[in-house]
């Protein structure tokens, strides 16, 4: 009989946990709230299928066997692209990332005859673990690699997909300090999450060696590191929605305050709101992409990645910042100098020359004509007055 702990563990609370990713996943919100969501989803089907294939119970739910299997090959890519667009919000879902659902759809296909075949085979397959009492170590025939291939492919993808997690995560806060500085909480529970990642594919790993003693038909451990994570989750989610909008990043270029925009005439103001959601796309890619280090970011290529017309993004720049989109480009390029330089002392030495090529205006004029028009002075004189204002601060 079924104990009330496990009706808690393997039913209550992850049944929960999936209605709470199936709302993610329905709601309106950016990419990494979906793929949250179905990591919360797939959290519950494997948590709420580790029951039948425990403790002795695969006998008597033969029609779930294996139902699990493909469904090892979800997490680790679902768990790695929420990580992945909670950094980098701005970017579009891609071919590349479909890919990666691959191993689950062929593994899934393959399954098939066994999950709509004779009930016989079922049992056959079912005896052969019992028998030799390991999910793992069992001579299966149902699959094109034996169960433990399968479980090796499985654990090594897995172990792939967690040590890019945390290099990502790792990377971008040593290389993004800014944006460290203000996204702290955020970076924690990223770092929490990528961290437990790493944690399970030790006992897994460990698990499936025999190393710590394990019997795969029993309790597994692993399965308090999948609530743990997803404790961890749920606590940052609710404790703060606002971190699935992603990371909070610092323009280098400040909009215009609302009552000093100027709308053109017939403009409405369901056209105006569109203009600060473009407004908010156009820094998020400036901020996290950086693209205006490329000398030839025209207003098609920027237009493009953003997906929205070249003459949308030019009324965006003009209404949002009172800059033409030449100007906006070169302001971040300008901005981005100051930054550097008060961040970087090595910065300080750099020739015009090596400052203009290194913030993506390309030539020592070209930064010089920018500084001229934008802040009416010399690139010389510019700096020196950003030099003393940081001295005055500190």
């Amino acid at each position: 009989m079924i104990s009330v702990v496990e009706v808690l563990f393997y039913f209550v609370i992850s049944t929960l946990v999936g209605l709470f990713g199936i709302h993610l996943i329905i709601k309106k919100g950016p990419l990494a709230s979906k793929f949250l969501g179905l990591y919360f989803l797939v959290f519950c089907l494997r948590i709420m299928t580790s029951y039948f294939a425990t403790n002795g119970r695969i006998l008597e739910f033969p029609h779930l066997y294996l139902v699990a299997s493909p469904i090892h090959f979800l997490s680790a890519p679902i768990s790695f692209l929420f990580v992945y667009f909670m950094l980098f919000p701005a970017r579009k879902f891609r071919a590349w990332h479909a890919v990666l659902f691959l191993p689950f759809v062929l593994h899934a296909a393959e399954l098939m005859p066994f999950y709509f075949g004779p009930f016989e085979n079922k049992i056959k397959e079912i005896n052969l673990v019992l028998k030799y009492k390991s999910l793992v170590n069992y001579p299966g025939s149902i699959t094109f690699f034996s169960p433990s291939v399968l479980t090796t492919i499985k654990v090594c993808l897995t172990t792939v997909y967690a040590i890019v997690s945390f290099y990502i995560v790792l990377n971008f806060i040593l290389k993004r300090k800014v944006q460290y500085k203000s996204n702290r909480f955020i970076f924690g529970w990223l770092l929490s999450f990528v961290s437990l990642g790493l944690l399970s594919i030790l006992f897994i790993i460990a698990y499936a060696t025999g190393l710590i003693g394990f019997n795969n038909l029993r309790f597994s451990y692993t399965d308090l590191l999948m609530h743990l994570a997803a404790y961890v989750n749920i606590f940052c989610v609710l404790y703060r929605p606002s971190l699935l909008d992603g990371l909070t990043f610092n323009s280098l270029v400040f909009r215009l305050p609302e009552n000093d925009r100027q709308a053109e005439p017939g403009e409405e103001v369901e056209r105006l709101k569109k203009y600060e959601a473009y407004a908010q796309k156009l820094e998020s890619y400036f901020a996290n992409e950086k693209p205006f280090l490329d000398p030839d970011l025209s207003l098609d290529k920027a237009a493009n990645k953003l997906q929205i017309s070249t003459k949308e993004l030019s009324r965006t720049t003009s209404y949002m910042y009172e800059l033409g989109y030449p100007d906006f480009v070169n302001s971040w390029r300008v901005n981005y100098i100051v930054e550097q330089r008060n961040s970087d002392k090595q910065w300080q030495s750099y020739s015009q020359d090596m400052l203009a090529e290194l913030s993506g205006f390309g030539s020592r004029q070209a930064l010089h004509n920018a500084i001229n028009r934008l802040h009416g002075m010399s690139p010389t004189q510019f700096l020196k007055a950003k030099e003393d204002h940081s001295s005055l601060s500190n």
